[in-house]
């Protein structure tokens, strides 16, 4: 499935990724220093965005947040935060106590 590529006002190029019915993924393409944005799609767009016109794409793109796992140095990391560590695990035969 190809994916819609569309140019915000500013001039940057965006790639809008559907990730499901409820939420859009607008990617930043090569040159775009904007971090990657997720959005509802208004309900009238339904899952295809190749039937919106650019004018429709900005709209939404201006009501959409950035999304915080780009914000994330190590990608899919642990939403704790990067250097979180959970603690050891006890012995099932509580042979580790103190």
């Amino acid at each position: 499935m190809s994916h819609r590529k569309f140019s915000d006002r500013r001039g940057n190029r965006w790639e809008i990724r559907v990730s499901s019915r409820a939420e859009w993924r607008f990617e930043p393409l090569p040159g775009n220093p904007n971090p990657p944005h997720r959005v509802r799609p208004p309900l009238y767009a339904g899952d295809d965005p190749f039937e919106l016109s650019d004018q429709e794409l900005q709209t939404i793109l201006g009501s959409a947040t950035p999304d915080p796992r780009a914000e994330r140095k190590t990608p899919g990391a642990s939403p704790f935060g990067d250097d979180y560590r959970p603690p050891p695990k006890k012995s099932p035969f509580l042979d580790d106590l103190e």
